[in-house]
């Protein structure tokens, strides 16, 4: 069992590219969804949550670990702003502010 647990400690997911992807397709326990744009009402534009210090104090606060942030991006597959900005910076055709759209 003890080892199961280490297991799950360790981060396994690819590194988050900050694509914004994840908060265009649902809201997390924190966030809250804007109709009207199609996302998290807390994604900032270029593509941060703006909840960030809040919700990493808070997490920090409970003892959670992996808290939200710093896991990995776990929607990795098949998503094109996420392959848009790694492709960016492989020397591809766009910045990494021009990968979502």
């Amino acid at each position: 069992m003890e080892l199961l647990d280490e297991e799950l400690r360790k981060i396994s997911c690819p590194e988050c590219v900050k694509c914004g992807w994840c908060c265009r397709q649902t809201v997390c326990y924190y966030g809250e969804w804007d109709y009207e744009k199609h996302q998290c009402k807390f994604l900032t534009e270029d593509n941060l949550c703006a909840k960030h210090d809040e919700i990493v104090a808070y997490e920090q606060q409970l003892g959670l670990n992996p808290g939200l942030f710093g896991s990995g991006c776990c929607v990795n597959f098949m998503n094109p702003y996420r392959l848009r900005i790694i492709k960016s910076r492989q020397g591809g055709c766009c910045k990494d502010n021009e990968a979502n759209g």
